[in-house]
């Protein structure tokens, strides 16, 4: 699995400065889920980890940028209709729940070995919808590189960047090593799947009452709000010794992941020009992804090893804190201009 965030890395950027030079979303999508479904089909006859490693490199080029092209289709749409981002993100949300609980006790009973007709079928009925969706339209202008190297100079998009991979430095941790902690503290692995299925339902109400929560304050603020319940989150994971407890603290798995993740996209959405939509996603999707699911792996598995679970969820708990308060002072300095205009 180790090769996805470093793949992330070099192919996020790229795919999104892509989508805005040919101004299609929609086009790139059918090459990028047609390429896993082809690469599924080598993926799940291999016999050879030597083979297994490279194989997956290539997968994962294709697959991993897939989600903020989609981001960004859905971004462009609710735009046209009206309704805000999270009244449609809800349903992947959704989508993941039910499938965690559906493929494990469908797979319980027919086999592990019929894995890839599973994930074949899904794929090939997302290919499906995709040809029903509509693509993204046109920007007046082509997207230039002169224009990506002006957006990674401006500071306040830098800075929002950098403070969100340094909390999703703690999430991608806990993506590897949650599971640990529930069986370090006598969970077993229903519990642990029931951690996981809490997680994404809780992000229903979230997305879908984003566009209320948008309506009264700004996208920092909210990342503000977002990263300090993230504190107590992981704060609580340190403390406890009872893996049902876990279960229950994973209901603020919305109001943390689900609310960042909201108000990341929204602000990167906001702040790029149209031309650049696809490029803002794909160097969130680097940042937020990639780097830190490096840093979450190799720092979250060093910290485990040498500390165990709980040390590795305090300071997880810790280094969110201070993201919130480089967040706190983004606010202010937005603030004081407007303030200052008002007088």
């Amino acid at each position: 699995m180790g090769p996805g965030t470093c793949v992330s890395i070099l192919v996020q950027s790229p795919w999104g400065y892509l989508s805005d030079r040919l101004q299609t979303v929609k086009k790139l999508l059918l090459l990028q889920f047609t390429a896993c479904l082809l690469f599924s089909f080598l993926l799940f006859h291999l016999r050879s980890f030597s083979l297994l490693v490279p194989t997956l490199i290539g997968f994962y080029a294709f697959f991993l940028p897939s989600f903020p092209q989609l981001d960004c289709l859905i971004l462009a749409n609710s735009k046209e209709t009206g309704k805000h981002f999270g009244s449609y993100r809800l349903w992947g949300s959704l989508g993941f729940a039910v499938t965690a609980l559906a493929a494990g006790e469908l797979l319980a009973v027919v086999g592990i070995e019929w894995m890839k007709v599973l994930y074949q079928g899904l794929m090939l009925f997302s290919i499906f919808l995709i040809f029903l969706v509509k693509d993204v339209s046109p920007s007046c202008k082509t997207a230039t590189s002169s224009q990506f190297k002006e957006l990674l100079k401006r500071r306040e998009v830098l800075y929002v960047l950098i403070f969100m991979a340094l909390v999703n430095t703690t999430n991608k941790a806990n993506d590897a090593f949650m599971g640990i902690l529930i069986r370090s503290i006598g969970g077993t692995e229903a519990e642990v799947g029931w951690a996981w299925t809490t997680g994404p339902l809780s992000e229903i109400p979230v997305f879908a009452l984003f566009g209320l929560l948008l309506a009264r304050y700004n996208e920092v603020v909210l990342l503000a709000l977002a990263a300090g319940i993230y504190a107590l989150r992981w704060f609580l994971f340190a403390v406890t010794g009872d893996p049902d407890l876990i279960i229950v603290i994973q209901l603020l798995h919305g109001l943390s992941f689900g609310l960042f993740y909201m108000a990341g996209v929204s602000f990167i959405g906001k702040i790029v020009p149209p031309g650049l939509r696809a490029s803002g996603q794909g160097l969130l999707a680097t940042f937020g992804g990639g780097l830190a699911g490096i840093a979450g792996s190799l720092l979250g598995g060093f910290l485990m090893d040498h500390f165990g679970p709980q040390f590795l969820y305090a300071a997880s708990a810790g280094l969110v804190v201070v993201a919130v308060m480089a967040f706190n002072l983004l606010v202010v300095k937005r603030v004081k201009p407007a303030a200052s205009k008002k007088g």
